[in-house]
């Protein structure tokens, strides 16, 4: 004994199946909204970053004032060891034949 049917099969299945296809036509619907939103937001975060990379490029003179500095600082770093290394071939070497001390 089973509940009575307030409908009849035919029209079930035409509910169910009714039903069915709405909630294909939601799943699709959100599937392509959530798409096009990740397409957008990663193409505005590359936009975003491209036009910050365009924008903070550094000028020529900016360039050429670096090279300079850049410069400066080699040389100075190698002129620093040569007064060390002068410094310590001074201190090292015997005064009259300029060869290194011998340590026993």
């Amino acid at each position: 004994m089973g509940f009575p049917q307030l409908i009849e099969n035919s029209a079930s299945f035409y509910l169910q199946q009714n039903l069915h296809k709405c909630h294909e036509t939601r799943v699709n619907f959100y599937y392509y909204l959530l798409n096009i939103s990740v397409l957008l937001s990663f193409g505005f975060i590359v936009g975003i970053t491209l036009y910050f990379c365009y924008t903070n490029k550094p000028s020529d003179e900016e360039r050429q004032l670096r090279m300079v500095k850049d410069q400066e600082f080699v040389v100075s770093k190698i002129r620093y060891y040569q007064e060390e290394n002068k410094d310590k071939r001074e201190h090292d070497s015997s005064y009259i034949t300029d060869l290194p001390r011998f340590r026993s």
